[in-house]
């Protein structure tokens, strides 16, 4: 049996450390040109024919060695085993990891279905092997002058051995909290031939996510997203102020649903929207912005579509609510309640209808994520729509690079004499991002 398997080995190792070979190789063909009985023996054909054998690195002597096998693995059938060769690494300078993975994978095909095939050939495994060697100490007596030999006996064995029961608990909820500290800037000499300003800008992000565990809840559904954002920039020329907001939006969306199908779910949906500091006009001391001036509030009934594929790298939320209720507020006296679509005089404005929200979360690869929210509510009067994405480019463990794009149409916002009805905010920065998970 050895010499069976040393002549195979030997005739495959001599194929596979060629220089150029066919890219697929019977064994049964190499056991032909071998002039010896066992190499010609046509049960020993029959259960080596099976497995071709790609162009792989030289396999591992110790595939050679005395037969002894860990457990047979249950999915091999010796009909079909074939070994495929090692895929084309994205990165060329991790190629030789595939290759060695593919060896390790074809000498295991070849030791199980020889094992298989030939049974009577293995006569141990771990589960029949014999009783280890006995270790043995020599010692020296010094009041008889002789050296004492005792065996060394394990202090640990299988009947005394204390295995503590595991305590496991259900986590009920998955939290999770992000940290995004990001920034831009830039220097400009007073002699600088195009002329310009130093600037400098700062964005913090703080998200947190605390969504029901569907694996131990999978008829519930209950999401939160909780998101503060703040970005400042330096400004010149202003007599006022030295900075500017250019963003300022603390964000509650909550979500609460029942299954009803696969993937859907009867779901109750609500959203918080507000500035959190004070926000001017620049060069003027016209506020545009402060807490609930504007503030939002969006509750609305309806179903929910969820998705999660590709193991996790993209993920899809639809959610359509034909009754919903949307209330405005500006409760700041020095703003000008009708550029938010509240009548004069007024703090509040109620309105019914419809609203849709649609997110999704696509990791393009590794280091390259994109995410997405689309939020529309119209009460058939006017329309009012927001789309926010953020492209997040991973340098590192803790540094990042973003860009984000949001875009906003409100039919009873001010017509701008370019931009119309239609809002941009763009912004690409470098910085700081840690997520905590629980």
């Amino acid at each position: 049996m050895f010499r069976r398997l040393f002549v195979i080995g030997a005739a495959v190792a001599a194929i596979l450390g060629a220089e150029a070979v066919e890219p697929q190789i019977s064994i049964a063909e190499l056991i032909g040109d071998v002039e010896t009985p066992e190499a010609v023996d046509s049960a020993s054909s029959a259960a080596v024919d099976s497995i071709s054998v790609s162009r792989v690195r030289p396999l591992s002597r110790t595939l050679f060695l005395p037969a002894l096998y860990m457990p047979y693995r249950l999915d091999v059938k010796p009909k079909e085993i074939t070994a495929s060769p090692a895929k084309q690494a994205s990165t060329p300078a991790l190629q030789w990891l595939d290759e060695v993975a593919a060896a390790a994978e074809l000498s295991d095909l070849i030791r199980q279905t020889h094992a298989i095939n030939h049974p009577a050939d293995v006569h141990l495994n771990l589960y029949n092997l014999p009783e280890p060697p006995k270790v043995y100490i020599l010692t020296a007596d010094p009041e008889t002058a002789t050296f004492v030999f005792s065996e060394e006996t394990p202090s640990v064995t299988v009947d005394n051995i204390e295995i503590a029961p595991a305590d496991f608990k259900k986590q009920h909820w998955l939290n999770k909290f992000g940290i995004n500290l990001q920034f831009s800037q830039a220097f400009i000499s007073p002699n600088w031939y195009q002329g310009g300003n130093n600037s400098l800008n700062l964005i913090a992000d703080f998200t947190y996510q605390s969504n029901l565990n569907t694996k131990f809840h999978p008829n519930l559904l209950f999401e939160n997203f909780f998101q503060w954002r703040t970005a400042l920039q330096t400004v010149r020329n202003d007599e006022f102020r030295k900075y500017d907001l250019t963003e300022n939006r603390f964000q509650i969306n909550s979500k609460f649903g029942y299954k009803a199908a696969h993937n859907w779910y009867y779901t109750i949906n609500g959203m918080l929207k507000t500035p959190i500091f004070n926000g001017y006009k620049s060069g003027t001391q016209t506020r545009t912005a402060s807490f609930f001036s504007p503030g939002e509030l969006n509750i609305g009934a309806g179903m929910t579509y969820n998705l999660n594929a590709h193991n996790g790298d993209f993920t899809l939320g639809v959610t359509l609510s034909p009754i919903s209720y949307n209330l405005k507020t500006c409760i700041d006296p020095k703003i000008d309640e009708t550029s938010f679509g509240i009548k004069d005089g007024r703090k509040t404005f109620h309105s019914y209808g419809s609203s849709a929200e649609i997110t999704w979360n696509w990791k393009i690869c590794y280091n390259v994520n994109y995410s997405s929210r689309i939020f529309a509510f119209t009460n058939y009067k006017y329309f009012q729509g927001d789309w926010q994405n953020q492209f997040r480019f991973t340098i590192n463990r803790f540094l990042t690079a973003n860009l984000n794009v949001d875009l906003r149409y409100d039919t009873s916002a001010a017509s701008h004499s370019h931009w119309h009805k239609l809002q941009l905010r763009e912004l690409f920065s470098l910085g700081f991002t840690h997520f905590f998970s629980h």
